[in-house]
């Protein structure tokens, strides 16, 4: 590929440097003598002509350029120089007088020469470090050179296999560049770079493409131009490169099974050596190290057994800690093992980490990663730590004294809790008082209650020690009598008569039947109160005595009591308070048209009725909820009138008092677009219309219908 530019007054040849000997200095000192000649021509050329032909230009008549003679032309034929540094540095001096890399002259007239690189651009590669051990990441850091800055480059590719027919690859990482390329292809665990369209402006000299790698087999790896391919628009300047592979050393891991014991128990602790080397023709000898045992942990009976790593393990008995001295692993990815049996008489959690190894020789520590290597793959759930748990845990129980209760109270909860976080159990040393079923006391009779708080432990925690607890049970409390009742609209009221010793007593609370409608006095004279019911629905009504000690058995029940429904007056109630529906407050309405109405403030479990004027029309009735609320779907009468009414909620309020609600709605026409309307500025203009439009058009007939009413 032909590539040139135009650059300067004086045409300098461009030439190829290999990248191994250095072409940054070759280049620096080809732009120096390049200056020095430019400066000083008439120098240059005596210089050159006593031994090699160089381009001279003579005045033409016009005062322009004349073209160089034919032995000047042929000696700018400049080759590509790959060859020593002494070569190279020869072709920098004749870049210095001007002469030409390709086929480049003068023409008259002109004022600078054609320069051009495309055959001098380079490529080569040198290892990131000499040495490294195997599966240590190193790097290859490839250069391309074209040796000045005159010319840009472009559309340059080329491919490096890497030696070692596999057993060097790409590392995880990313590559660093200093060059322009169109792509790098390469990934994770490739053995060829491959870099496509690399370009240079004129006035970078070169650039560098940084791989990481690493080799999986110690050995030596040599980079020679054999492993380019693929090479377009430059050529290579490889020189010998190697790189040296050594095994790196072998990793000390562990694991402890069981890894849980009792005091003075003993497990196996297995230490395992495992090399990542993957030549199989390697050896590592004389390894060795000394393992310190964690304090608390010591070395129990019964010597090292399982010894597949050679070599001598010393593992004496009350000791804290074992050696290995002289093991050896031979081949690719070897490992070996052995196993000293360890106990403690101190209860605790004991960890093995990277500090216990001591004095390596050729091994390296590795009890982070929880296990060796070579046993990683088959270990189960807690058979790596490594780690080794020693019962037992001593144990507290904090149990609370329940308060004094009346044998009324029925039953109390039990609450305590243990340090190990374990349940606790409990149990009554007073049957006859009290008995215990879970965490639940049942009162039975007046007495002491002592309750029992026991925590068994478990492999982890001891026993602890027992907690009793007693508390007082009081006398029961007294209940009413003569309990009446009688049904009002939505509601029931309940009265009855206090017991003869009220000495406690904070009040009275009563239970309708069925439920859950109640009501509750506070004090102990407050002997009456009402409560919501159903119309229609039979109650009959118990009430119990309240103390703090707990309250009364139930006295009653009453006799029947059926509330009734509101009454639904002639005229629409005089009220402030405001029924509304899921869509809010609505304006307008439609014959026939489904509304959701909601109302609040009632008695609670009581009956409301929801009604229609001007002409009472009962759309439904409801029953509210605990805090005297309902949402009642109800439906606009088809032939009800078009024009204004009021649509009622009426029932008690919580004081069993008449309790109503009203919204004001237009009803229009059907499919008049009337719809549910919300309120707001366009509504109301849209009211005025329809208000308008109905007194005008339906006011007899609506005047009538009221008459009849």
């Amino acid at each position: 590929m032909a590539l040139l530019a135009t650059c300067g007054v004086l045409a300098v040849p461009q030439t190829s440097f290999a990248a191994a000997a250095g072409p940054a200095h070759a280049a620096a000192k080809s732009r120096t003598h390049a200056h020095d000649t430019a400066a000083k021509p008439q120098k240059a050329a005596k210089a050159h002509r006593a031994d090699k032909p160089h381009t001279v230009t003579k005045p033409g008549k016009d005062g322009g350029q004349q073209k160089p003679d034919k032995d000047v032309k042929k000696h700018l034929d400049v080759q590509p120089v790959t060859g020593d540094s002494k070569g190279r540095a020869d072709v920098a001096d004749k870049a210095a007088t001007g002469l030409s890399a390709g086929k480049a002259a003068a023409k008259p007239g002109a004022r600078a020469f054609a320069c051009a690189e495309s055959a001098g651009v380079t490529v080569s590669a040198v290892w990131g470090d000499a040495t490294v051990d195997d599966h240590q990441t190193t790097t290859l850091v490839a250069t391309v050179s074209k040796g000045i800055t005159c010319s840009t480059v472009s559309g340059m590719d080329f491919t490096i296999t890497l030696p070692g027919g596999g057993a060097l690859w790409r590392a995880q990482g990313s590559e660093v560049s200093t060059c322009s390329t169109t792509s790098i292809v390469t990934s994770p665990g490739s053995t060829a770079l491959v870099v496509n369209g690399i370009s240079m402006p004129d006035v970078q000299e070169d650039c560098t493409i940084t791989f990481p790698v690493v080799a999986e087999a110690s050995g030596s790896y040599s980079l020679t131009s054999a492993q380019y391919s693929n090479l377009t628009g430059l050529t290579t300047g490889q020189t010998t490169q190697t790189l040296t592979v050594t095994t790196a050393p072998a990793r000390v891991g562990a694991n402890i099974s069981p890894y849980q014991i009792v005091v003075m128990d003993s497990s196996s602790l297995t230490v395992g050596l495992d090399r990542t080397d993957m030549n199989a023709t390697a050896v590592s000898s004389g390894l060795g190290f000394r393992l310190n045992l964690p304090s608390g942990l010591t070395v129990g009976t019964g010597g090292s057994t399982g010894n597949t790593c050679g070599g001598t393990v010393t593992a004496a008995a009350g000791s804290t800690f074992f050696t290995l001295a002289g093991g050896s692993l031979t081949g690719a990815a070897a490992n070996c093992s052995f196993t000293v049996p360890i106990t403690s008489s101190i209860a605790g959690t004991y960890e093995l980490d990277d500090t216990v190894i001591a004095d390596p020789v050729g091994v390296a520590a590795r009890m982070s990663g929880g296990c060796a290597e070579s046993r990683r793959r088959h270990r189960t759930e807690g058979e790596c730590g490594p780690s080794l748990r020693v019962r037992l845990k001593p144990q507290t129980i904090d149990f609370t004294a329940p308060a004094d209760w009346s044998v009324s109270k029925g039953s109390v909860g039990l609450v305590a809790s243990a340090t190990s976080g374990l349940p606790v159990a409990f149990s009554s040393s007073t049957p006859s008082v009290c008995t215990v079923s879970g965490s639940t006391a049942t009162l039975v009779a007046p007495g002491s209650c002592t309750v029992l708080a026991d925590q068994a432990g478990d492999t982890t925690w001891a026993m602890a020690t027992q907690v009793p607890r007693t508390f007082t049970v009081g006398a029961p409390i007294p209940a009413p009598s003569s309990v009446t009742a009688t049904g009002g609209v939505s509601s029931i009221s309940v009265s009855w008569v206090a017991p003869g010793d009220v000495t406690g007593v904070t009040g009275y609370t009563a239970f309708a039947n069925p439920g859950p409608a109640k009501c509750t006095t506070t004090s102990a004279a407050a002997t009456s109160c009402v409560m919501g019911g159903t119309a229609g629905v039979t109650y009959t009504v118990t009430v119990v005595t309240n103390n703090p000690l707990g309250d009364s058995s139930a006295a009653g029940p009453s006799n029947q009591a059926t509330p009734t429904a509101p009454t639904i007056p002639a005229t629409p109630p005089d009220t402030d308070l405001t029924l509304t529906t899921d869509q809010g407050i609505i304006k307008t309405a439609e014959p026939g048209q489904d509304i959701v109405v909601i109302g609040t403030g009632f008695m609670p479990y009581s009956t409301a009725t929801i009604v229609v004027y001007s002409q009472p029309i009962e759309l439904g009735t409801a029953v509210t909820d605990g805090q005297g609320n309902f949402s009642k779907p109800v439906r606009v009468p088809p032939d009800l009138v078009v024009g204004a009414h009021s649509l009622v909620a009426a029932g008690v309020g919580p004081n069993g008092l008449p309790h109503s609600l009203k919204m004001a709605i237009t009803v229009a026409a059907a499919g008049g677009g009337g719809g549910l309307a919300v309120t707001g500025a366009p509504i109301a203009a849209m009211l005025q219309l329809g208000l308008a439009t109905v007194f005008g058009g339906g006011g007899l007939l609506f005047a009538s219908r009221r008459r009849k009413a």
